[in-house]
């Protein structure tokens, strides 16, 4: 949703003071209930048949592929509705002029995957989607609310988005934060905002507080794979994680919109200070002079 937000021109600070309920006059109207919008801290009822059996048979048939996205096909379909993101994102979109056109400065990608095949599509980036034995599907002409809404598609806990007659789901199936899309690009520099991952994690009391910080250990893990790739070609990274005192106010539910107001005002502190540490460390900001200073390099 932010790159959606940002992507339609809504100013960083007008987005901070609608989120804490202070919007100042002048910025522009956002009709989105925070603490409502998105269902609430649990998913409706869902089905009991397996949301994408292609999928799931898919992954079975190649051990390789990754086991979260053969249980992304396991689980039940998701009754949940994002027609609260869809509204907002086409409203904010069509005042800026991009209701049927996507942004271009910034051009946002959008992370989603394909529910019946696994593959990856990023809305924004790719012209066509390919899957086994078909013929490539245009996909620039979705709508940014279309895309920004099937990126919100959790397994699960919402329907799929369907695009031009296919089902999308969050891209996160396929990889937490996508810092691996960013290979290749030349970018100077990356921020990588992962809330489900945590650098400097603390000792989670409880059977399902230690399972919750296990997944969130192996989450960074690979994150920081990637981003190692993404610094190995040139680039400067910088990673903002939740710390022990996140974990503390955000609790074992990250979807629960109650702490919404104190993880938010948490964060500030938090954040400002991982961004305060990592630009004033050489180690944080690992950068080759041979990458800087490689002919025919083009700034981004």
């Amino acid at each position: 949703m932010a790159a959606g937000l940002l992507g339609c021109g809504m100013p960083l600070d007008a987005i901070c003071r609608h989120h804490q309920g202070m919007p100042a006059p002048a910025d522009p109207p956002i009709a989105y209930d925070y603490a409502a919008a998105t269902g609430g801290a649990l998913p409706p009822r869902p089905g009991w048949r397996p949301g994408s059996p292609r999928l799931l048979i898919d992954g079975l048939r190649h051990p390789l592929r990754s086991p979260i996205v053969t249980l992304a096909g396991l689980l039940p379909t998701g009754r949940g509705t994002l027609a609260p993101v869809h509204d907002l994102m086409a409203s904010l979109a069509r005042d800026a002029g991009f209701g049927q056109n996507w942004p271009t400065q910034p051009r946002p990608w959008v992370v989603t995957a394909d529910y019946n095949t696994g593959r990856r599509v990023i809305f924004g980036r790719d012209k066509f989607a390919t899957a086994n034995g078909s013929v490539p599907r245009i996909i620039r002409r979705a709508t940014l609310a279309d895309a920004v809404t099937a990126s919100c598609s959790i397994p699960a806990w919402y329907r799929p988005t369907m695009i031009d007659g296919v089902p999308y789901i969050d891209g996160g199936a396929l990889s937490n934060a996508s810092v691996d899309v960013l290979r290749g690009t030349g970018l100077d520099e990356v921020y990588v905002l992962a809330p489900m991952a945590s650098v400097e994690a603390d000792r989670a009391r409880g059977a399902i507080g230690r399972v919750e910080r296990l997944v969130r250990r192996t989450i960074t893990k690979g994150i920081l794979a990637d981003t190692a790739s993404l610094r190995a070609e040139g680039m400067r990274v910088c990673v903002v994680t939740p710390e022990p005192a996140d974990l503390a106010v955000i609790g074992l539910n990250l979807m629960n919109p109650s702490r919404r107001t104190e993880v938010f005002e948490t964060a500030q502190v938090t954040a400002a200070a991982q961004l305060a540490r990592q630009l004033s460390s050489s180690a944080g900001w690992r950068r080759g002079r041979a990458a800087r200073e490689a002919p025919g390099r083009a700034p981004a």
